[in-house]
């Protein structure tokens, strides 16, 4: 935001805007951008923390009705952020694991971001520069595409959000903004690190003469992968004959089921690379326009499996009948393809955006914004009994997808005391999803006659008010709603037997999302707040156009999940009270309570043992309390962060589809997680050492919480770990920095096993 229309709205906003843009800046990752103003006593340097998701226009920081957090850009700087986790990991209220901390392979499927209990990065709006990247396809979002070089700042607003954004917003909203020409920076970074890391990484901003603006970043990264990532894990078959082999390791699966471990799938090498590109013009002081495009594409590959089993003569067996002695004789079913991984694969996004900013000379602000996501995301998957390393029979499925969005909001100053935000959305999606056999499974060029495809289409439009009302002294009153309409038809194609086309005529749903907030600003440092709001998520493509046959070596098939285009949205209430406060010296702390119902939850109901259905069967609670706290020690430059989330009760209070997951925990949610960190801020040296622990969590799919066998693979530790960063700059121009992760070199499951110590160096040059 520029810094004229900063001033024009503390003008026409009032006190707390005008104390906002004189008070200080936001000091801490994770900590509220409501307790990062300043008291009276803030010096003169601090710079005013403006926040634009919460409300959609500039709010003062302690005059947000919402539970915020921003990562400022130099805090951004500071972490030497190189992955999505690195930004947001310690904000509260905020689970993430998966691709999104780097531990592992990227890939949106295995990354999860989790607001408040609300599981699943689905039911997280995901934006940049106020232009979703939650995909068509499933709404995941490609965490390896998001351009960090180009990123100012990252709000992050817990709590439902439809109401201004529609779907998605179930948990909250996570917004990427990106820095503009006039903060001008040339800039290469160059890094390695263990593991086989590598990467480079470039940005460009000015404004130059003529008034033109580009702004430009693009980055690479690569891996040799973690060896002991993927595990070969097989449960004893009845008793028969077998050769005799030495060399399995006893273990469990998840569930306390007697398994062995028998071998490694080997690592899983990858890439990934991003770049972006953006024109800005102001043709007058009061207007401002940009629009540019963005490319982020990942792949993963496989490497040669090993296997742990040993003959009498010494030779590796990875297949067929063995036997061995462990309390009495053992036997083992192998096949080669036990030894295989769901690779290759590799996703890739296209994306096409314009915006439009006008102040009007009343003081009234027009935002505009036009996107279009092209995602593609395929993956080989190796033929089970039938192929091996070397090659053999499988399947191949693509996945390419598209959105199309449009959105303007207008904030209009109508009287003293009183504003209204209002505006409208559209938003066009496709999916045309199709797997087809492979003679080679390494091999997509050698694909074959199609199994089965899905298509599938929607529309939504929306129309959005918000009021508020300055009641005085230091209360302030939000209310307003979104009313959403969609539309969706498909059809569905499949080439086994039993071979059908079936369509799906178009229907239409509506979702109306009201908010209300209530904030009461008692002190120029303190603020007090309550809400009650209500979310949604739409059905996915996927999920409502989507029918996954998986066959046996034998006629007919071992499962089949039925399309599901009746599906309706998932949705959530809430109700929140909290309070922020900034204290004198840089002190901050924040705390909220919150209680919210989940209704109409998407689960997979078994009709057979060989069909299931997906249906709109689940409720559930999920009650919590989030803090956080910044608090400088005295000693120059170091100051202690902290921020914890807890889940009073997380519970699946009905499930139609599972009935015996009632009064079971949902999965990918952890009940508590906290974070303790000590941040140095002495130049030339810079540093931060944080201990992070997070709960036992039940994973995907684990509706009934039989998982709780920890240390095994494919469980999900409850675990606490140490990471460490430095920086040195050796001049304005030269840093150097280092990060560590797990620094005790913990060992711990988060399905995969994760890697021990860890470490990558940086050398960043600005020219």
């Amino acid at each position: 935001m520029h810094e004229a229309h900063l001033k024009s709205y503390a003008t026409s906003h009032g006190r707390a805007a005008a104390g906002a843009l004189a008070a200080a800046a936001a000091l801490g990752l994770g900590v509220p951008a409501q307790a990062n103003a300043q008291t009276e006593t803030a010096s003169p340097e601090a710079t005013a923390v403006v926040i634009v998701t919460a409300t959609r226009s500039p709010a003062a920081a302690l005059a947000v009705p919402a539970s915020v957090s921003v990562v400022s850009e130099a805090e951004l700087r500071r972490r030497n952020v190189l992955r999505l986790g690195d930004a947001i990991v310690d904000v509260p209220g905020l689970y993430v694991r998966g691709a999104a901390l780097g531990g592992g392979f990227p890939g949106s499927g295995t990354s999860i971001l989790s607001l408040r209990g609300i599981p699943r990065t689905p039911r997280t709006l995901v934006m940049i520069d106020g232009q979703p990247l939650n995909n068509a396809l499933s709404g995941g979002v490609n965490v390896a595409g998001i351009p960090f070089e180009s990123i100012a700042r990252v709000e992050v607003v817990r709590g439902p959000y439809s109401a201004l954004y529609g779907g998605n917003a179930m948990g909250g909203v996570i917004h990427f903004i990106s820095a503009g020409p006039d903060a001008p920076l040339n800039e290469l970074r160059v890094g390695a690190g263990n593991l086989g890391q590598r990467g480079a990484a470039i940005a460009h901003r000015k404004r130059y003469a003529g008034g033109l603006g580009v702004t430009l970043s693009a980055g690479y990264r690569e891996s040799d992968g973690y060896p002991d990532s993927d595990y070969v894990v097989k449960q004893p078959a009845a008793a028969g004959a077998g050769t005799p082999v030495s060399g399995a390791r006893a273990t469990s699966t998840p569930d306390g089921t007697p398994a062995y471990w028998v071998g490694l799938k080997g690592p899983r090498p990858w890439t990934q690379s991003h770049a972006q590109l953006a024109l800005h013009f102001s043709p007058t002081a009061a207007t401002h326009l940009s629009a540019g495009f963005a490319s982020a594409q990942y792949t993963v590959g496989y490497s040669p499996p090993e296997t742990f089993l040993r003959d009498a003569a010494g030779v590796p067996v990875g297949s067929g009948s063995v036997t061995f002695a462990d309390n009495g004789v053992r036997r083992l079913q192998l096949a080669e393809s036990d030894f295989l991984t769901l690779t290759p694969s590799s996703e890739r996004d296209l994306r096409a955006f314009a915006r439009l900013e006008h102040r009007f000379s009343g003081g009234s602000l027009l935002r505009a914004n036009a996107s279009t996501l092209r995602h593609r995301f395929d993956f080989a998957q190796a033929a089970s009994g039938r192929a091996s390393y070397a090659g053999g029979p499988g399947e191949f499925t693509d996945q390419p997808n598209r959105r199309v969005d449009y959105d303007v909001a207008l904030r209009a100053p109508l009287m003293s005391g009183w504003s209204l935000v209002g505006g409208g959305a559209f938003n066009r999606s496709t999916l045309d999803r199709r797997t087809a056999t492979l003679g080679n499974w390494r091999d997509d060029g050698t694909q074959g006659s199609l199994r089965n495809a899905g298509r599938g289409r929607s529309s939504n439009a929306a129309l959005f008010l918000q009021s508020e009302h300055d009641l005085g002294p230091g209360i302030t009153v939000y209310f307003g709603g979104r009313y959403d309409r969609f539309a969706t038809d498909g059809e569905v194609l499949q080439n086994t037997a039993p071979a059908f086309t079936q369509s799906y005529a178009e229907r239409s749903y509506d979702q109306f999302s009201p908010k209300l907030a209530l904030l009461w600003q008692a002190r120029r440092w303190l603020s007090l707040r309550a809400s009650y709001g209500e979310g949604f998520r739409p059905p996915a493509l996927l999920d409502l156009y989507s029918r996954t046959v998986l066959p046996t070596a034998t006629a007919g098939v071992s499962s089949v999940n039925e399309p599901a285009p009746q599906l309706k949205p998932e949705r959530v209430r809430s109700v929140e009270i909290g309070a922020d406060a900034a204290l004198a010296g840089g002190a901050a702390v924040s705390v909220a309570l919150y209680a919210q119902q989940l209704s109409d939850l998407i689960y997979r109901r078994r009709l057979s043992p060989v069909l299931s259905r997906t249906e709109n069967a689940g409720a559930a609670d999920v009650n919590g309390i989030e803090a956080s706290l910044r608090w400088p020690t005295g000693l120059h430059g170091l100051a202690v962060l902290g921020s914890a989330t807890h889940q009073f009760r997380y519970h699946i209070t009905r499930n139609e589809a599972v009935p015996a997951s009632v009064g079971k925990v949902l999965t990918d949610v952890p009940r508590t997680a906290f974070s303790l960190a000590l941040e140095l801020q002495r130049p030339p040296w810079s540093g931060l050492i944080v201990y992070r622990q997070v709960g036992h969590v039940f994973g995907s799919g684990d509706d009934l919480n039989r998982n709780s066998v920890e240390g095994v693979y494919g469980s999900y530790d409850g675990h606490g770990v140490v990471n460490a960063k430095l920086g040195y700059a050796l001049d304005p121009r030269l840093e150097l920095s280092l990060a560590i992760d797990n620094l005790a070199d913990r060992q711990y499951f988060v399905f995969n096993k994760q890697p021990g110590r860890s470490f990558y160096g940086e050398l960043a040059y600005r020219f």
